[in-house]
C-alpha cells in the first residue's frame, strides 16, 4: 500500500543587525536587514521508492551596504531518492545545489574570505548490492563543483571534483558493521597545471546503541600527488571521519561530526589543503514549547606555497574560521514560531591578516510552517 503524498511549505521573516556584512578585516561595514525566505518540501513513498526533495530560497536587503550590494539572495535544490532496484539491490542519488553570496565554511573547498556569488553543487549515486545476510558492498560515484559567477574569482577558487568509491560492509552483530572504504578524487581547476588526485584507504565501523543513538567511524590514510604553478610532489596524511548523534532524553539531542583530510584549497595556484573539521549541536526542549538550540563549526587549513605573503611572496601558513549560533524559539501555536538568535563567524590568521575578519549578526525571526 503506497504511503500519502507530503507537500509542506515554511515561510520566515527576519529582522537584525550584522556587524561585518562584507566579511573583511579593512573594510568591515554594519547595517541592519531585514529577511525573507522559504522553503517547500516533498516527500513521497512507496515499497519501491522514496524521494525527498527541497527547494529553498532567500532574499536579504541589508540598510547600510556601503559599496556592498544592498539586496542578495541565495536559492538552493535538495534531493535524494532512494529506489529498490531488487530484494538485494538498492539504488540511490542525492545532490544538493545552491546559488550564494556569502562565505559559507559548511561548503567543502569553497573561500571564507570572498563574497562573490557562486554555485556549489554536491552530488552523489550509489549502488548497494547484499551478496549474503552478513556482506554487503557499496558502489559510489560522485561529483562536486564550485563555479563563480565572476570569471577572475572562479579562474582562482572555482573547482571540480569527480570521485568514486567502494565500500566493503560485514554485519558482525545486529547492531554492529564493519566498514572498509576505498575512495578516490580529482581535484581540477580553471588554471592550468593545477591539479591534485588522491586516494584513501579507511576501516571502521557503524554502531547502533539504540534506534535514537548511533555512531559511524572511520580511520585510515590518504594519498595523493599534485602540482601547481609551483611544485609538483606527494602528500601522505590521516584519514578520519565520525559521526555521532544521540537523542538521549525526550527533548533533547547531540550530534557531533568530524573529518580529517584534504579538500580543495580555494585559492590561487595551491591545488589543495589539508584540513580538520567538526561541528557540534546541541539542541534541549526547557518548556512545552520553548527549545534552545546551538551549535559551533570549526575549520582548520593548511596552505603551503600559497603567494599570499609580501608582494606575492609563497609562504606556508594555516587559517582557521569558527562558526557558532544559539537561538531560543517559541512555539506560539501549530503554525507559528518565533525565534530570537545569534550567530557569529571569526577567520584567523596571523601570517596573512587581510584574511582575518569578525562578524556577528543578531536576529528576530517569525515563522510559519504548514
Amino acid at each position: 500500500k503506497r504511503q500519502a503524498k507530503k507537500l509542506r511549505f515554511q515561510a520566515a521573516l527576519r529582522g537584525g543587525y550584522d556587524s561585518n556584512i562584507n566579511s573583511s578585516a579593512n573594510n568591515a561595514v554594519a547595517s541592519t536587514f531585514g529577511n525573507l525566505n522559504g522553503a517547500v518540501n516533498y516527500r513521497f513513498g512507496s515499497p519501491r521508492l522514496l524521494l525527498n526533495a527541497d527547494l529553498t530560497g532567500g532574499i536579504t536587503q541589508y540598510f547600510n551596504a556601503g559599496n556592498n550590494q544592498s539586496l542578495q539572495g541565495v536559492i538552493g535544490l535538495g534531493l535524494s531518492v532512494e529506489y529498490r532496484f531488487s530484494p538485494r539491490l538498492v539504488l540511490t542519488y542525492n545532490t544538493s545545489t545552491s546559488f550564494q553570496q556569502q562565505p559559507n565554511p559548511g561548503l567543502i573547498g569553497t573561500s571564507q574570505n570572498q563574497n562573490g556569488s557562486y554555485i556549489f553543487s554536491a552530488n552523489s549515486f550509489s549502488g548497494a548490492y547484499q551478496w549474503s545476510d552478513l556482506f554487503t558492498t557499496v558502489t559510489r560515484l560522485n561529483y562536486t563543483f564550485n563555479y563563480y559567477l565572476e570569471q577572475s574569482l572562479n579562474n582562482q577558487q572555482g573547482f571540480n571534483q569527480p570521485g568514486f568509491g567502494q565500500s566493503f560492509r560485514w554485519l558482525v552483530k545486529p547492531t554492529t558493521t564493519a566498514v572498509l572504504d576505498y575512495n578516490t578524487d580529482l581535484y581540477d581547476y580553471s588554471q592550468q597545471g593545477n591539479t591534485s588526485w588522491g586516494q584513501s584507504l579507511s576501516a571502521g565501523f557503524d554502531h547502533i546503541f539504540n534506534p535514537k543513538w548511533f555512531w559511524n567511524f572511520r580511520g585510515g590514510a590518504e594519498f595523493r600527488t599534485f602540482q601547481n604553478a609551483n611544485q609538483d610532489g606527494t602528500y601522505i596524511g590521516p584519514y578520519v571521519d565520525s559521526n555521532f548523534s544521540w537523542a538521549f532524553a525526550k527533548a533533547s539531542s547531540l550530534s557531533w561530526v568530524a573529518h580529517v583530510g584534504t579538500q580543495p584549497a580555494g585559492q590561487q595556484n595551491v591545488s589543495f589543503s589539508p584540513a580538520f573539521r567538526t561541528g557540534l549541536n546541541y539542541s534541549q526542549g526547557l518548556t512545552a514549547k520553548l527549545r534552545f538550540n546551538s551549535g559551533v563549526f570549526y575549520l582548520l587549513q593548511y596552505f603551503q606555497d600559497s603567494q599570499n605573503g609580501p608582494n606575492g611572496q609563497l609562504i606556508d601558513y594555516n587559517q582557521s574560521t569558527i562558526q557558532g549560533n544559539i537561538d531560543f524559539s517559541y512555539e506560539i501555536n501549530r503554525i507559528l514560531q518565533l525565534a530570537l538568535g545569534y550567530q557569529y563567524i571569526a577567520s584567523m590568521c596571523e601570517k596573512v591578516p587581510s584574511q582575518e575578519y569578525n562578524r556577528g549578526i543578531s536576529y528576530l525571526q517569525l515563522k510559519a510552517a504548514f
